[in-house]
């Protein structure tokens, strides 16, 4: 492929806006890590978990904790917290590494956004492993993703959710059922209004300094450009980008996302609907009745 200008202006403009600071702020943030800051972000779940078996106040926000997430979220950690915040960063270089393909886990494992969620000790790593194998076809992928999404509720998973149930059909009810579950035992642990009155006042983190969006800048108005532009995105399976463009703000984690545009070589076939064949499936049987209707048989 021959240099042009317009080449060398391109991969001029790449390397200046987007690699040399991803590899500045990648190392501070491993520089970070390795000096022990907190990860502030399990810090949460581990507090929320507490509460959770003790009956504090979970969805109350002081200056140093604020808990979105579904209270069963905050029981299930339970079983992590054993891990300790050390253990919490070791797994995500275990996701990092099981991602579907070796793009994908360099890309992740280069990236600030994957270096910033392992600072923080927050969760978009395991949503994108799951995500990742889900847009695969992989049925724990699938599983593991719908449910990350009832759990941990954002808007930037509602794209891959909805491709995913449109695309396999099978999930549907299971993933309508699940959060009709979710919302019975919320409801029945006393927890809905907190729940529910914590995401919607959720918006006001467009206002964190951590904000790297859009809305840092117009504000709530990104949602009238971003909200059609993520239902294009997420029609056309352009998943990864169509979570960007779904979510009211973008903390520096939430660029992990995009890397979903690499998880698939080519994008899931819908499943055929009762009584329909697959094509391969009926060309098969098509060619094996036309044979059989040649084919006479011989003497006993």
């Amino acid at each position: 492929m021959a240099l042009t200008p317009r080449r060398v202006l391109l991969a001029a403009a790449l390397l200046v806006l987007v690699v040399t600071p991803n590899v500045w702020l990648a190392a501070r943030s491993i520089g970070l890590v390795l000096g022990g800051a907190s990860a502030v972000d399990w810090q949460q779940y581990v507090e929320a978990s507490h509460r959770f078996w003790t009956g504090g106040e979970l969805y109350a926000i002081t200056g140093d904790y604020a808990y979105r997430y579904s209270p069963l979220f905050a029981a299930l950690f339970t079983a992590l917290v054993p891990l300790g915040a050390i253990g919490w960063r070791v797994v995500h270089l275990a996701a990092a590494l099981a991602l579907p393909n070796w793009p994908m886990r360099m890309v992740a494992l280069a990236s600030w956004p994957f270096w910033y969620d392992v600072q923080t000790g927050n969760v978009l790593t395991f949503i994108v492993l799951a995500g990742a194998w889900a847009l695969r076809g992989n049925r724990w992928g699938t599983a593991g993703f719908l449910l990350l999404t009832l759990l941990l509720p954002r808007p930037l998973m509602f794209p891959v959710a909805a491709w995913l149930v449109w695309k396999q059909p099978s999930w549907r009810w299971p993933f309508v059922i699940g959060g009709v579950v979710q919302l019975g035992i919320v409801a029945g642990l006393g927890w809905a209004n907190g729940w529910f009155g914590t995401l919607v006042n959720a918006t006001t983190d467009a206002l964190l300094p951590s904000n790297v969006g859009p809305s840092r800048v117009i504000g709530q108005w990104w949602l009238l450009i971003g909200i059609p532009l993520a239902a294009w995105l997420t029609v056309r399976g352009r998943v990864g980008w169509a979570a960007l463009a779904a979510s009211p703000y973008w903390l520096p984690y939430y660029l992990l996302m995009p890397i979903l545009e690499l998880a698939p070589p080519r994008r899931m076939k819908e499943e055929p609907r009762h009584g329909q064949q697959d094509e391969p499936l009926a060309a098969v049987l098509g060619q094996r009745d036309r044979h059989a209707e040649g084919h006479q048989p011989g003497p006993v």
